[in-house]
């Protein structure tokens, strides 16, 4: 509640400082405005006498009629002397000397709150004008008009108090509305704390109304764009936790077969349990399990190091060929054992920007993972150029990948066939996870399309060196 006495403290303020110096200003402008007025109205009937010869009688049926609107009227010659009401030698206006040469100079002059009449005389507060008389562009005296400051001091209260009305209903109905908006967004943080509360108990899944109003919806949008990154954040937690413990039990898989074998042939061993004739073939098993261990091992070590960055990639242009040569004659025995027929299609002008030992690791790991998964069947490694880019398709027509698996494929230690755990090519589940992280490391793309019974095709795409 804190925020709220703050917002309405603040808001109020603002309306009542806001009406207070808008009143101040309205209340001064209108009060100057009626004695302008005022002043304006005497200066007309003054402009009114002089323009116009007047006899005396005229002029006393004029002031006569101005006394009925509190306006009195007297006249002066050019040696400030009274000559109407009175032609009195010793009745002279009150005015100073630098008032009259105001006048003599042609200017009329605006007196408000004078307390004393055209002769000096002590009298209540009386708005006065004098207008001088220029004939022929001869000073020949002025004209006094006064009225009593009652009647415009009346009209002033009367405004006063009419400004204080809709003043104090301005303030009331300010604070009323200062009292709602500050209630509203003291509500909608209210929202925002208890999401934030839930937050920190680990309910990833509160989500604020957003309609994009102001500030406040767009903290809100953010807080729940951040709740859905917090959730996603403890899936990805989740599933690595998941990753973590289902490759610890196939790292302990993998290797309880092999080290199995080998305790077995060296009991055997130990205790004369195995024939003479037999015991060059269990050392040959037990070196065979070996080399496959170590295998497992290295081929972690490199998958953590490629994942990591831990690899310096020395990457330059080469020709294609050869290296395509080379994977084919290191699987081509592999392919024969298993019935399988190797063969390559290249252009002698192929060429790749890439590092050239890691080119060949990821043929030699895609294709040996046809062989493997190929039997009586053929094996194709095709390799051509679009523009700068080198692209390697490498197809099999063996047993193929469910639709539902390709996205899986590149897990560690994931196993498209689960009757081939273990093989005696020593397949660990690790090639196409190198693979896959080894296009990335050259900013490359890996593509798979497989059909189940028919055979599969990786397809991988070595950009240039203008778009790295």
């Amino acid at each position: 509640m804190k925020y709220f006495y703050q917002q309405l403290f603040g808001f109020v303020s603002v309306v009542l400082l806001t009406i207070a110096a808008c009143g101040i200003l309205f209340y001064n402008v209108m009060s100057n405005n009626v004695y302008t007025q005022r002043s304006q109205q005497l200066q007309s009937y003054a402009k009114g006498l002089i323009a116009t010869d007047m006899s005396d009688a005229d002029i006393y049926k004029l002031g006569t009629i101005l006394r009925e609107e509190n306006v009195s009227i007297a006249m002066f010659d050019e040696n400030n002397e009274m000559t109407y009401p009175s032609r009195s030698l010793d009745t002279n206006s009150a005015l100073t000397e630098d008032e009259l040469n105001h006048l003599k100079n042609g200017a009329a002059i605006n007196l408000k709150e004078v307390q004393m009449n055209f002769t000096g005389e002590a009298v209540d507060n009386l708005i006065t004008v004098y207008y001088p008389i220029i004939k022929n562009g001869q000073y020949k005296g002025y004209v006094a008009l006064a009225s009593p400051m009652s009647r415009i001091q009346t009209e002033v209260r009367e405004l006063r108090n009419s400004m204080f009305i809709a003043f104090g209903t301005a303030i009331i109905i300010g604070i009323m509305m200062s009292f709602v908006f500050a209630n509203y967004q003291t509500r909608r943080i209210n929202k925002l704390r208890k999401a934030t509360h839930k937050i920190s108990e680990g309910d990833f899944d509160v989500q604020l109304p957003v309609e994009s109003r102001d500030e406040f919806d767009d903290l809100m949008k953010d807080f729940n764009n951040m709740a859905h990154s917090l959730r996603e954040s403890e899936r990805e937690v989740e599933r690595q936790e998941n990753v973590r413990r289902q490759f610890m039990m196939d790292v302990a898989h993998e290797m309880r077969t092999p080290l199995t074998t080998m305790n077995g042939l060296l009991d055997g061993l130990k205790y004369n349990m195995v024939p003479e004739s037999r015991r060059g073939r269990s050392l040959e098993l037990i070196s065979s399990e070996t080399q496959r261990l170590i295998r497992l091992v290295n081929e972690n070590l490199d998958y953590e190091k490629i994942r990591s960055n831990q690899i310096v990639l020395v990457q330059h242009r080469f020709a294609g060929i050869g290296a395509i040569q080379t994977v084919v004659e290191q699987i081509r025995e592999l392919a024969k054992v298993k019935n399988n027929t190797l063969r390559y299609e290249c252009d002698t002008d192929f060429s790749v920007y890439a590092d050239y030992d890691r080119f060949v690791q990821i043929l030699v790991n895609i294709t040996k993972n046809a062989n493997q998964f190929t039997d009586n069947g053929e094996i194709l490694v095709k390799a051509w150029n679009e523009g700068k880019k080198a692209i390697v398709e490498i197809s099999d027509t063996g047993i193929g990948i469910d639709e539902s698996e390709i996205k899986e494929i590149w897990e560690r230690f994931y196993k498209a066939d689960v009757s081939r755990k273990s093989t005696k090519y020593g397949e660990s589940g690790l090639g196409l996870a190198i693979v896959k992280s080894l296009v990335d490391s050259h900013r490359g793309k890996i593509s798979v399309k497989s059909e189940v019974g028919k055979g599969t095709t990786f397809r991988v795409v070595f950009p240039g060196e203008s778009e790295l």
